[in-house]
């Protein structure tokens, strides 16, 4: 059985996406996808708060985080335009963060529920 306190949740965003720029603030549902995930993480039963990161480059990103109390990892521009070769240049926090295990969520699911999430991480525990 793992420790939960060995264990975060990293949520990871960029405005540069060269299908739809902007997507993660674009207004959707009189809400955005980012501000949409943070209101379920702060609503986990499983994941303590203060091992919630989200990894972003650009401040509005930041900012969003902020507003929810979320943890931020500052992401390097060259992460964040990055095409995903190498892979740890798109995950630089990797190695960065103080946990043994990391759960990557995206941001991008807006149908995803928190129920769902608490249910893999306790899964993951076990």
């Amino acid at each position: 059985m793992k420790n939960i306190n060995d264990i975060c949740i990293v949520v990871q965003a960029r405005l540069g996406s060269q299908r739809v720029p902007g997507k993660m603030l674009r207004p959707f549902a009189g809400t955005t996808l980012v501000d949409i995930l943070f209101k379920k993480l702060n609503q986990s039963t499983v994941i303590p708060q203060n091992q919630i990161y989200f990894s972003a480059y650009e401040q509005e990103l930041k900012d969003v985080a902020n507003k929810h109390s979320i943890n931020v990892f500052n992401r390097s521009k060259q992460s964040a335009f990055s095409e995903g070769n190498p892979l740890s240049e798109i995950y630089e926090w990797h190695d960065k963060l103080p946990f043994k295990y990391v759960i990557l969520i995206s941001a991008c699911n807006p149908l995803l529920k928190i129920e769902t999430i608490d249910k893999f991480v306790q899964s993951f525990i076990n």
